[in-house]
């Protein structure tokens, strides 16, 4: 009963005061849980909000990530040039030069009106002994690459070539050449110059079964190519092993090329070009060359070529010459390759070659995803002079890839009987290609 007491206000004034003070607490408490709610309600919605918004970020992350995925294989073979930085790919790093060429030219007629921009550039130091005395050469090549398409099934290409030095052949005279590289373009009076290497352009037809290609053209691009001994930038630098030493064929000039498709296996081509680069009467003193391909296995780990070509050359008072050429890939891996050529009297005394066969091997393979190629070759050279001896030459070298854009690869070149004399060369060189 005291408790009661003591709890119950004693007047109406107290009374009143603490029905007021209760119904000010029950207010105070009903807005904060107010509050409380509006807090929570807009929480929510910010959350949804953000929600909505990163649902939508990931969408647009995912189709950027296909469109990027769709292009990449094309995208990483425009930003890698002749080389190859030939991708990871091993057919792509099997191929010669002109055949990267080819596959990055076609990844272009997918975007037409775009002009593309690559280069490379090539140093190789030789040095070169016999048993008189030995030399230390220098040699260096820039090449600038630009290309377009005017749809898919045309192509706009040109090379920009700069070369400093003549490397060893200047002091042992040789029938092939021992730097493929060298040839200065140097001017008399000192200045380094640019020249047009190529310029032409190039049509498709009927699903790619025709190519015309015309302009300032290389026709060492298309006639006597091989996979595994056609660069000298990548692959062998003797000139035994870049082409037959008894292919007579004249320097880059206006010409035009041919070729026909049957079935991604049968082509045949013909080339006609002006026998000097003048530009004067391109009709006149014009050199001729056709062409038999068979491809077996395109595009696998086993495709093997066969090519046989024959030519005309009208400074050799019209005289004929032909070549074979064949190359061989198994399990994507060992590539085997073969050349011969032969020229009648009057080829032979222009060209100062009658005869000439080379042969070798290659293995390339992706180690830590970098490219290891190791190139063998030997080849003997016959000249016109029946009275002197065959020249004979041999090549070693490993090339390693250090990154997208860096090859090293060390040389050893052999020259026995240069020029048909009894002449040793023995040749040590290191050469560095970078591409961009």
């Amino acid at each position: 009963m005291r408790i009661l007491s003591t709890a119950i206000p004693s007047s109406p004034k107290q009374f009143v005061l603490l029905i007021l003070l209760l119904i000010s607490a029950q207010i105070n408490s009903q807005t904060t849980t107010e509050n409380d709610s509006v807090r929570h309600t807009k929480t929510d919605a910010e959350l949804d909000s953000l929600k909505q918004a990163f649902r939508q970020m990931q969408g647009a992350i995912n189709e950027l990530r296909q469109a990027v995925d769709s292009s990449h294989s094309d995208m990483n073979q425009l930003i890698s040039i002749f080389d190859p930085n030939e991708t990871t790919d091993e057919n792509f790093q099997s191929r010669s030069r002109r055949g990267r060429v080819d596959a990055l030219l076609q990844a272009i007629t997918k975007q037409p009106g775009r002009l593309q921009f690559n280069g490379g550039a090539t140093s190789i130091y030789q040095n070169s002994r016999n048993r008189k005395d030995h030399h230390n050469t220098f040699t260096g090549s820039f090449d600038i690459y630009a290309h377009t398409a005017f749809s898919p099934n045309s192509l706009l290409f040109f090379d920009l070539e700069a070369i400093g030095g003549n490397g060893p052949d200047k002091y042992y005279p040789n029938m092939a050449g021992i730097n493929g590289d060298a040839g200065s373009t140097q001017s008399s009076d000192g200045t380094d110059r640019l020249t047009i290497l190529e310029a032409w352009t190039e049509f498709t037809m009927l699903n790619k079964a025709i190519t015309i290609t015309a302009g300032k053209i290389d026709l060492t691009n298309y006639f006597d190519n091989n996979s595994s001994a056609n660069d000298e930038t990548m692959q062998f630098i003797s000139g035994a092993f870049i082409n037959s030493a008894a292919f007579a064929v004249p320097g880059n000039g206006p010409g035009v090329r041919l070729r026909t498709t049957l079935l991604d296996k049968y082509h045949f081509q013909f080339g006609a070009s002006s026998a000097d680069n003048s530009g004067d009467e391109i009709f006149e003193d014009i050199y001729r060359i056709g062409s038999l391909g068979w491809t077996v296995l395109p595009g696998t780990g086993f495709e093997s070529n066969l090519r046989i070509y024959g030519y005309q050359h009208p400074l050799a008072n019209h005289g004929c010459g032909w070549g074979i050429s064949f190359d061989k890939i198994l399990f994507g891996a060992y590539h085997f390759f073969g050349r011969y050529g032969q020229n009648e009297d009057n080829v032979a005394q222009f060209r100062g070659i009658k005869e000439a066969w080379s042969a070798g091997t290659r293995f390339v393979r992706i180690i830590a995803n970098q490219t290891l190629a190791i190139g063998m070759a030997y080849g003997e050279n016959f000249s016109d002079n029946d009275q002197i001896e065959k020249e004979q030459v041999a090549e070693l070298y490993f090339r390693r890839q250090i990154n997208q854009w860096i090859h090293i690869s060390p040389h050893v070149q052999g020259i026995r009987n240069a020029s048909g004399i009894d002449e040793d060369v023995l040749i040590f060189a290191v050469r560095t290609h970078f591409n961009f």
